[in-house]
């Protein structure tokens, strides 16, 4: 088993996360959601932790703000808090810099990233530039490369968050190949801390879809470009591939489950729960929107 912190002082919490776990939503309660009319929702959802949402958006809404607050209250591992908290930071300054402070979708304090001498210089850029693309990717770029530091401190966090640069770096390897100057914008994106090189993405923009997985059937990742690039060629869609990159990202997080002591747990729970909310947003914005079950179902990760 990959090592983790082994922290004992997390023992009582991971007791209460393994009981919070035993609640998430199974495959057969997403099926259920996606296949009831939108009058019944509520009704599946009886049973379950959102229970009691007469306004399904506002309740979604709460669980977030319930889950962080659980996440902040027991998180003892600073480089951790970090984890969840740059990356709300670094989106409320975007926002910031682009539209002002009214419409921050995060309640963070943004002093911390606003410190980093990266970020002051790339203000300081987009005042007289104003690309909101390269400010946008620049700013990600910084981000990751903070947050790549920080995860060294453990191979459990090290290795996730390589893999997570991983699949990033897949998504904006297919989105590049949409566009004339793929090259120029894959490069712009690309994210320099996951296992794959630059160049075999860059070497591989023009290539035919149905040869991609053989090219890259030295990565862990051979099945998902494969697939993926597959579903995009007949459908013109990133759903499949949105879809395999979020269970390839569960499924390694479905590690800490297995740890007794640690923050990891912790953290992956919050990740777990995170989706969760995600996937019932999309089930039901998908039938406000009158989105057909099948792409609703291709949409969804299943890890459990």
């Amino acid at each position: 088993m990959i090592q983790g912190t082994d922290d004992t002082r997390y023992a009582y919490v991971n007791g209460i996360v393994r009981a919070k776990e035993a609640r998430l939503l199974t495959k057969s309660h997403v099926d259920r959601l996606i296949a009831a009319d939108l009058s019944n929702f509520n009704t599946i959802l009886a049973d379950t932790p959102y229970v009691g949402y007469e306004d399904i958006s506002t309740g979604l809404e709460k669980a977030e703000s319930e889950l962080k607050q659980f996440f902040d209250r027991f998180c003892q591992t600073p480089e951790v808090s970090k984890f969840i908290d740059w990356p709300e930071q670094i989106h409320n300054l975007k926002v910031k810099l682009k539209q002002g402070v009214d419409e921050l979708l995060y309640p963070q304090d943004t002093t911390e990233i606003e410190t980093w001498p990266e970020v002051l210089d790339e203000a300081a850029r987009f005042t007289t530039g104003k690309n909101p693309f390269v400010l946008s990717t620049n700013l990600d770029k910084i981000l990751c490369k903070y947050l790549s530091e920080a995860a060294q401190f453990v191979p459990f966090f090290s290795s996730y968050y390589k893999c997570y640069f991983d699949l990033e770096n897949i998504r904006s390897f297919f989105r590049a190949r949409q566009f004339e100057k793929s090259r120029e914008i894959f490069i712009q994106v690309f994210l320099p801390y996951g296992s794959i090189h630059e160049k075999i993405f860059v070497d591989n923009l023009a290539t035919q879809h149905d040869l991609l997985g053989k090219n890259f059937f030295t990565t862990p990742y051979a099945h998902i470009i494969d697939r993926g690039s597959a579903y995009i060629e007949e459908y013109q869609s990133f759903l499949q591939l949105e879809r395999l990159c979020e269970e390839m990202r569960f499924g390694f997080l479905l590690q800490a489950r297995r740890m007794a002591f640690g923050v990891e747990p912790l953290f992956a729970y919050y990740h777990f729960k995170m989706g969760e909310i995600k996937k019932v947003r999309q089930v039901y914005w998908g039938k406000l929107n009158e989105v057909p079950l099948d792409t609703q179902k291709e949409s969804i990760p299943d890890v459990w």
